[in-house]
């Protein structure tokens, strides 16, 4: 990793790759969760809240990951957009990562904690007509159609460089090595 400007830039090969691995690992989550989204087995009904919270973190990491490709590419910005839409994916994946804190009325967004369309935390998942809502909030049809566009993008492989990523990585490449 090169830095420019007091900035650490992030090789794109590692962030596509990183791209991909997330959004794997999202569908991966989604694809659990529609298995066993009607069960009323209790393992399965608490492998659901753990299946949520895994999703949460898939999110956003793969965001995390989408806004550093944003950064180079053009393509990125509409799926960004879609999916910032959904809902506050960090709020989400904050409130479950930090639980005992928000039910000890500690949390850093107390006020967003609780759903009050279905009266309960944004912790637990939430299922209304066979939809899967994940923290019961995001739609999970509606993340689906992102991803696959999302999916597509990355198997094209064919990105528009942003000008000024081309000028950071002209700078970079004429950076002598240390």
């Amino acid at each position: 990793m090169t830095q420019s400007n007091n900035e650490v830039v992030i090789p794109i090969s590692l962030i596509m790759v990183k791209c991909q691995w997330w959004l794997s690992a999202l569908i991966e989550q989604i694809n659990r969760v529609e298995k066993n989204i009607n069960s009323l087995i209790y393992e399965e009904k608490v492998q659901r809240m753990a299946d949520d919270h895994f999703l949460k973190i898939s999110l956003k990491k793969l965001c995390e990951w989408l806004t550093e490709f944003d950064k180079y590419v053009e393509e990125f910005e509409d799926i960004l957009k879609k999916l910032k839409s959904l809902y506050n994916i960090k709020l989400l994946r904050d409130v479950s990562e930090h639980e005992v804190d928000y039910y000890k009325q500690r949390g850093y967004k107390q006020k967003d904690f609780f759903n009050e369309d279905y009266n309960q935390s944004i912790i637990r998942p939430l299922i209304i007509n066979n939809v899967y809502y994940i923290g019961g909030k995001i739609n999970i049809n509606e993340l689906k159609l992102i991803l696959k566009e999302l999916k597509s993008i990355l198997k094209n492989n064919n990105y528009n460089f942003k000008y000024e990523a081309i000028s950071v990585l002209d700078k970079l490449m004429k950076e002598p090595k240390v």
